[in-house]
Protein backbone atom coordinates (compact mmCIF):
# COMPACT_ATOMS: atom_id res chain seq x y z
CA UNK A 1 0.00 0.00 0.00
CA UNK A 2 2.71 2.84 0.64
CA UNK A 3 4.34 1.60 -2.80
CA UNK A 4 1.04 2.76 -4.05
CA UNK A 5 1.17 5.59 -2.16
CA UNK A 6 4.12 6.72 -3.44
CA UNK A 7 2.85 6.46 -6.98
CA UNK A 8 -0.19 8.42 -6.54
CA UNK A 9 2.03 10.78 -4.66
CA UNK A 10 4.43 10.80 -7.63
CA UNK A 11 1.53 10.98 -10.31
CA UNK A 12 -0.13 14.25 -8.28
CA UNK A 13 3.51 16.23 -8.13
CA UNK A 14 3.47 15.44 -12.19
CA UNK A 15 -0.15 17.11 -12.87
CA UNK A 16 0.25 19.82 -11.16
CA UNK A 17 -1.90 19.06 -8.37
CA UNK A 18 -0.63 21.55 -5.40
CA UNK A 19 -3.15 20.70 -3.26
CA UNK A 20 -3.11 16.99 -3.68
CA UNK A 21 0.94 16.88 -2.85
CA UNK A 22 0.45 19.16 0.22
CA UNK A 23 -2.14 16.20 1.65
CA UNK A 24 0.22 13.43 1.08
CA UNK A 25 2.96 15.20 3.10
CA UNK A 26 0.62 16.09 5.74
CA UNK A 27 -0.07 12.20 5.61
CA UNK A 28 3.64 11.25 6.21
CA UNK A 29 4.24 9.93 2.41
CA UNK A 30 7.83 9.22 1.49
CA UNK A 31 9.13 12.86 0.21
CA UNK A 32 11.82 11.27 -1.59
CA UNK A 33 9.95 7.82 -2.77
CA UNK A 34 11.98 6.81 -6.31
CA UNK A 35 10.10 4.62 -8.93
CA UNK A 36 11.60 1.27 -8.65
CA UNK A 37 12.04 1.12 -12.93
CA UNK A 38 13.83 4.75 -13.15
CA UNK A 39 14.47 5.92 -10.15
CA UNK A 40 12.67 8.81 -10.58
CA UNK A 41 11.25 10.96 -7.83
CA UNK A 42 7.98 13.39 -7.15
CA UNK A 43 10.71 16.52 -7.54
CA UNK A 44 11.97 14.70 -10.59
CA UNK A 45 8.86 14.57 -12.51
CA UNK A 46 7.47 17.95 -10.79
CA UNK A 47 10.45 19.29 -12.56
CA UNK A 48 10.23 17.53 -16.05
CA UNK A 49 6.84 18.92 -16.24
CA UNK A 50 7.76 22.31 -15.08
CA UNK A 51 5.48 22.19 -12.73
CA UNK A 52 6.66 25.44 -10.65
CA UNK A 53 4.24 25.71 -7.51
CA UNK A 54 4.32 22.12 -6.66
CA UNK A 55 8.32 22.44 -6.88
CA UNK A 56 8.16 24.82 -4.31
CA UNK A 57 6.35 22.52 -2.47
CA UNK A 58 8.39 19.94 -2.66
CA UNK A 59 11.69 22.01 -1.69
CA UNK A 60 10.12 23.50 1.25
CA UNK A 61 9.11 20.24 2.69
CA UNK A 62 12.37 19.02 2.72
CA UNK A 63 12.63 17.03 -0.80
CA UNK A 64 15.88 16.06 -1.12
CA UNK A 65 17.86 17.85 -4.49
CA UNK A 66 20.55 15.32 -4.36
CA UNK A 67 19.15 12.02 -5.41
CA UNK A 68 19.30 11.21 -9.03
CA UNK A 69 17.24 8.84 -11.08
CA UNK A 70 19.26 5.46 -12.57
CA UNK A 71 20.56 8.00 -15.51
CA UNK A 72 22.24 9.59 -13.26
CA UNK A 73 20.13 12.53 -13.41
CA UNK A 74 19.16 15.44 -10.54
CA UNK A 75 16.07 16.62 -10.41
CA UNK A 76 17.66 20.03 -11.22
CA UNK A 77 18.88 18.20 -14.95
CA UNK A 78 15.80 17.27 -15.90
CA UNK A 79 14.46 21.60 -15.87
CA UNK A 80 13.63 22.48 -19.55
CA UNK A 81 14.08 25.84 -18.52
CA UNK A 82 16.15 28.84 -17.03
CA UNK A 83 12.74 30.03 -14.64
CA UNK A 84 12.29 26.93 -13.04
CA UNK A 85 16.04 26.16 -12.53
CA UNK A 86 16.10 29.58 -11.01
CA UNK A 87 13.75 27.79 -8.11
CA UNK A 88 16.48 25.61 -7.17
CA UNK A 89 19.13 27.31 -4.39
CA UNK A 90 22.77 26.68 -4.70
CA UNK A 91 22.72 24.84 -7.81
CA UNK A 92 23.93 27.84 -10.13
CA UNK A 93 26.38 26.46 -12.66
CA UNK A 94 26.12 22.80 -11.51
CA UNK A 95 23.98 22.00 -14.47
CA UNK A 96 25.33 18.86 -16.35
CA UNK A 97 23.96 19.27 -19.33
CA UNK A 98 22.29 21.64 -21.83
CA UNK A 99 19.20 23.57 -22.39
CA UNK A 100 18.47 21.79 -25.51
CA UNK A 101 19.68 18.17 -24.90
CA UNK A 102 17.38 18.57 -21.85
CA UNK A 103 14.68 19.35 -23.52
CA UNK A 104 15.52 16.90 -26.24
CA UNK A 105 15.90 14.47 -23.54
CA UNK A 106 12.59 15.40 -21.76
CA UNK A 107 10.67 14.58 -24.63
CA UNK A 108 12.13 11.63 -25.70
CA UNK A 109 11.43 9.84 -22.24
CA UNK A 110 8.66 7.26 -21.85
CA UNK A 111 5.76 9.10 -20.71
CA UNK A 112 3.09 7.52 -18.49
CA UNK A 113 -0.60 7.44 -19.71
CA UNK A 114 -1.57 9.21 -17.40
CA UNK A 115 0.43 12.55 -18.57
CA UNK A 116 -1.23 11.40 -21.67
CA UNK A 117 -4.66 11.49 -21.09
CA UNK A 118 -4.67 13.14 -17.32
CA UNK A 119 -7.31 12.03 -15.14
CA UNK A 120 -9.10 15.68 -14.41
CA UNK A 121 -10.03 13.75 -10.81
CA UNK A 122 -6.33 13.30 -9.76
CA UNK A 123 -5.12 16.87 -11.85
CA UNK A 124 -7.35 18.64 -9.21
CA UNK A 125 -9.12 16.45 -6.96
CA UNK A 126 -8.44 15.51 -3.38
CA UNK A 127 -7.09 11.95 -2.98
CA UNK A 128 -8.57 9.40 -0.73
CA UNK A 129 -4.76 7.71 0.20
CA UNK A 130 -3.64 10.78 2.21
CA UNK A 131 -3.18 8.85 4.95
CA UNK A 132 -2.07 5.00 5.32
CA UNK A 133 -4.41 2.36 4.74
CA UNK A 134 -6.98 4.20 2.52
CA UNK A 135 -7.08 3.40 -1.29
CA UNK A 136 -7.07 6.34 -4.22
CA UNK A 137 -10.27 6.28 -6.59
CA UNK A 138 -9.80 5.36 -9.93
CA UNK A 139 -11.97 6.04 -11.63
CA UNK A 140 -12.14 7.59 -15.19
CA UNK A 141 -13.68 11.65 -15.69
CA UNK A 142 -16.81 10.53 -17.48
CA UNK A 143 -17.27 8.02 -14.58
CA UNK A 144 -16.82 10.17 -11.58
CA UNK A 145 -18.80 13.22 -13.28
CA UNK A 146 -21.57 10.77 -13.95
CA UNK A 147 -21.54 9.62 -10.33
CA UNK A 148 -21.32 13.15 -9.21
CA UNK A 149 -24.64 13.53 -10.89
CA UNK A 150 -26.25 10.87 -9.32
CA UNK A 151 -24.72 11.61 -5.87
CA UNK A 152 -25.66 15.75 -6.05
CA UNK A 153 -29.63 15.00 -5.57
CA UNK A 154 -28.63 13.84 -2.04
CA UNK A 155 -27.19 16.39 -0.10
CA UNK A 156 -24.97 15.32 2.36
CA UNK A 157 -26.69 17.41 5.00
CA UNK A 158 -29.95 16.30 4.31
CA UNK A 159 -30.96 19.71 4.16
CA UNK A 160 -31.82 20.07 0.65
CA UNK A 161 -31.88 17.81 -2.55
CA UNK A 162 -30.77 20.75 -5.07
CA UNK A 163 -26.92 20.30 -3.91
CA UNK A 164 -24.86 20.30 -6.82
CA UNK A 165 -21.29 20.73 -8.00
CA UNK A 166 -19.90 23.29 -10.15
CA UNK A 167 -16.74 23.51 -11.90
CA UNK A 168 -14.55 26.53 -10.92
CA UNK A 169 -12.14 28.04 -13.84
CA UNK A 170 -10.11 30.67 -13.93
CA UNK A 171 -10.55 33.59 -16.69
CA UNK A 172 -11.06 30.81 -18.72
CA UNK A 173 -12.75 27.49 -19.60
CA UNK A 174 -10.17 24.62 -20.28
CA UNK A 175 -8.32 22.07 -18.73
CA UNK A 176 -5.48 24.93 -17.35
CA UNK A 177 -7.81 27.08 -15.73
CA UNK A 178 -9.56 24.70 -13.80
CA UNK A 179 -9.40 25.11 -10.18
CA UNK A 180 -11.69 22.69 -8.45
CA UNK A 181 -14.70 22.50 -7.80
CA UNK A 182 -17.69 23.45 -5.18
CA UNK A 183 -20.80 21.49 -4.01
CA UNK A 184 -23.96 24.89 -3.46
CA UNK A 185 -27.33 24.48 -2.52
CA UNK A 186 -29.59 25.99 -5.53
CA UNK A 187 -31.99 27.38 -3.60
CA UNK A 188 -30.44 28.44 -0.01
CA UNK A 189 -27.34 29.86 -0.96
CA UNK A 190 -26.81 33.29 -2.72
CA UNK A 191 -24.15 34.46 -5.55
CA UNK A 192 -22.49 36.42 -2.93
CA UNK A 193 -21.94 33.21 -0.56
CA UNK A 194 -20.92 30.87 -3.15
CA UNK A 195 -17.94 33.79 -3.90
CA UNK A 196 -17.31 33.22 -0.05
CA UNK A 197 -17.42 29.43 -0.68
CA UNK A 198 -15.15 29.40 -3.57
CA UNK A 199 -12.66 31.49 -1.27
CA UNK A 200 -12.70 28.96 1.78
CA UNK A 201 -12.28 25.87 -0.41
CA UNK A 202 -10.23 26.81 -3.42
CA UNK A 203 -6.89 27.79 -4.01
CA UNK A 204 -5.22 29.85 -6.82
CA UNK A 205 -8.17 31.68 -6.18
CA UNK A 206 -7.43 35.47 -6.90
CA UNK A 207 -7.65 38.27 -4.42
CA UNK A 208 -10.02 39.97 -5.87
CA UNK A 209 -12.80 38.84 -8.50
CA UNK A 210 -16.10 39.04 -9.97
CA UNK A 211 -17.97 35.90 -10.92
CA UNK A 212 -19.32 35.00 -14.42
CA UNK A 213 -21.83 32.16 -15.56
CA UNK A 214 -20.12 29.82 -18.44
CA UNK A 215 -23.53 28.17 -20.33
CA UNK A 216 -21.47 25.92 -22.42
CA UNK A 217 -20.91 28.62 -25.36
CA UNK A 218 -20.56 31.69 -23.94
CA UNK A 219 -19.30 33.34 -20.24
CA UNK A 220 -22.04 35.36 -19.01
CA UNK A 221 -21.03 38.57 -16.38
CA UNK A 222 -22.49 38.39 -13.16
CA UNK A 223 -23.77 41.83 -11.67
CA UNK A 224 -23.04 43.34 -8.49
CA UNK A 225 -27.35 43.42 -8.35
CA UNK A 226 -27.87 39.70 -8.80
CA UNK A 227 -25.22 38.87 -6.21
CA UNK A 228 -28.16 38.68 -3.41
CA UNK A 229 -30.18 35.92 -5.79
CA UNK A 230 -29.77 32.41 -4.94
CA UNK A 231 -27.40 29.98 -6.84
CA UNK A 232 -30.01 28.36 -9.00
CA UNK A 233 -31.90 31.52 -10.63
CA UNK A 234 -28.00 32.18 -12.41
CA UNK A 235 -26.39 28.78 -12.35
CA UNK A 236 -29.89 27.04 -14.40
CA UNK A 237 -28.33 24.63 -16.75
CA UNK A 238 -26.56 21.19 -15.60
CA UNK A 239 -23.30 21.91 -17.77
CA UNK A 240 -22.96 25.66 -16.26
CA UNK A 241 -19.22 26.47 -14.90
CA UNK A 242 -18.20 29.43 -12.75
CA UNK A 243 -15.44 31.12 -14.05
CA UNK A 244 -13.78 33.91 -11.73
CA UNK A 245 -12.64 37.22 -13.96
CA UNK A 246 -9.87 38.77 -11.61
CA UNK A 247 -11.03 42.64 -10.79
CA UNK A 248 -7.27 44.17 -10.79
CA UNK A 249 -7.65 43.49 -14.81
CA UNK A 250 -11.18 44.65 -15.23
CA UNK A 251 -11.41 47.63 -17.25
Amino acid sequence: MLDERDENFREMAALGNAKAVRAYIRGGVNIDGQNKMNEWTALHWACARSQAETIEILIRAGANTDLKNSKGELAYDVCKSDEIRALFPNHGSTASRSVATLEEKVESEFVPNYLVNPDLVKAWGMPEDVLPGTVVATQSEPEYMRQREIEAPVASTGKSNNERELLVYREQVDEASLLGSVFVSDNEQTIAALGDVIREELDGVPDSFSLARYNGKLTVPVSAKQEAFNVGRIFRGADDAVVLKNKAQEP
